[in-house]
Parts: structure tokens; sequence; C-alpha cells
């Protein structure tokens, strides 16, 4: 039997890792990360309310980008978005390893509704202007697009276009998930403190 590859978790990184090569160079992440960029977040009037004590608050790009992945990824909920900034490798690059509280993530939905759904908009406006079919197909109707046919490409486009003749609608019905979900959001399961202990979690797990 050939050698096998497996996970070393006692791995010490001889270099330390640049955040540039956690994504690959065509992920979607780097087009949102543009395509704020690009934005002027202050003349567009964004809300950020600052910490006035301990660490500072997250800026509005930040945050716009987070919830900008959330829509067009279909991620719904303020805790979603948290727990993906924590485990998503396209968020986790989006924030620079600054994972958002979900309190802070809906804080600026709550204080910026208006402006998020014009970048929602615009958005999508400007990844299908941009050739990038696939993103816009996905953030409004959950289409996956694989590596297909010029053909099935064309098949695509025409189907985006008839999508787009409501994308105002489409993008109410996101805002409105997005306030449903908020309302049904539940904590994320977590280990017991006994369990966090690594032997008796082993000792817990062996005897069962």
């Amino acid at each position: 039997m050939g050698r096998e590859i497996r996970a070393d978790y006692e791995q010490i990184l001889m270099f330390p890792p640049s955040v540039e090569d956690w994504v690959t160079q065509d992920h979607p992440a780097r087009f949102i990360r543009d395509f704020v960029d690009a934005l002027d977040l202050e003349e567009m009037g964004f809300v950020v309310h600052g910490a006035e004590v301990g660490r500072p608050g997250y800026a509005a790009d930040l945050l716009l980008k987070v919830w900008l992945y959330g829509y067009l990824n279909r991620i719904r909920a303020s805790r979603g978005l948290e727990r993906g900034c924590k485990e998503n490798m396209g968020l986790i690059w989006l924030t620079g390893l600054n994972a958002p509280d979900h309190s802070s993530i809906w804080r600026f939905w709550r204080d910026n509704k208006k402006r998020i759904r014009e970048v929602f908009k615009k958005t999508i406006q400007v990844a299908v202007r941009s050739d990038i079919i696939g993103i816009a197909l996905h953030a409004i109707d959950g289409t996956k697009i694989p590596a297909r046919s010029s053909r099935d490409g064309v098949k695509d486009r025409k189907k985006l276009n008839k999508l787009l003749e409501r994308l105002d609608e489409h993008i109410d019905a996101a805002m409105e998930e997005v306030e449903s979900a908020e309302k049904g959001e539940q904590g994320e399961y977590r280990l017991s403190e006994a369990m966090t202990d690594k032997d008796k979690r082993k000792e817990v797990i062996v005897k069962s």
C-alpha cells in the first residue's frame, strides 16, 4: 500500500501565511473586494457606529463585504455570516481574519438597509456587464453553473436576461429573507465545557 496523506495537527509553519494566498485568483471573493473598494461609502451615506470604549468598531467596507458575500452566496442570517467569517475561507480572506460578531453585522444591516440594497443591485448589474454570469445567476435564483459549452453559456445568459427584468423583486425578496432569518435565528452548537478538555473528550468517545 502506498503512502497516504493525513492531517498533521502538530505541524508548525516555517513561514507565516500570506493573506493574498488564502483564495485563488479566480475566487469570487476577489470580485467582491474590488467592487466594494471602488465605492465611496462615505458619499453613499453608510453609517457605522464605532465603539466608544474597548476595541475599535468594524469598518463599513469590511461589513459591507461580508453582507455582499452573503447575498451572492445566499447566506441570509447574521449568525450564519458570523460563522462563515470563522469557517468560510472566502469570508476569512475578505475580513483578513477580523471576524465580526453577529451583533455588529446585524447593526450594520439595520442602519444601512437602503444603501445595502442599492449595492446588491449595482453588484448584479456590474457582474452582468463584466460577463460574470455565474455570480449573478446564483445570487438571484441559486443556479450554479459548472464549466460548460458556449451553447450552454448562451442559454444561461437568456435565462439571466429574463431574471434581470424582475431584479428589483428578487432583491426585495432577498432583503425580506434576511429580516425573517434574523427573527428565527438560534445560537450555534458548541461543545459543552466538559468536552473542551482534550483528554476528557477522548475518554468519553472511547467509552461510548
